[in-house]
């Protein structure tokens, strides 16, 4: 009886093999009136990340702490692409007016 708990204990508790591990995440962004949505993004350390971005207005695309810009206007569709190396939660704003659009939230792998 005490294997069969401890067994099942295991099984339930063992670590996820997918945890930490890297993976390709693409997200659409969709910029309208300013606001950014998903407001928020999460992705682990250590994801490929590629932001597929639109938007109704003109604007340079800048995400804090990777340095990464990206002109997008009306009716196009532009991508962000990065490695998500540094861990916490980064500004992505539009660089000309400094306006905060939304987050990108790193999770430590």
């Amino acid at each position: 009886m005490i294997a069969l708990i401890l067994g099942g204990l295991f099984f339930l508790l063992r670590p996820d093999p997918q945890a930490g591990v890297p993976r390709d995440r693409t997200i659409a962004v969709s910029l309208e009136g300013g606001e950014m949505r998903p407001a928020e993004i999460s992705v682990n350390e250590g994801d490929r990340v590629t932001l597929r971005v639109s938007s109704d207005e003109p604007m340079e695309l800048h995400l804090h702490g990777y340095d990464v810009e990206q002109v997008v206007g009306p009716g196009q569709k532009a991508r962000l692409r990065f490695r998500a190396d540094l861990t916490g939660r980064f500004e992505i704003e539009d660089h000309e007016s400094e306006w905060e659009l939304g987050v990108l939230q790193v999770r430590p792998g």
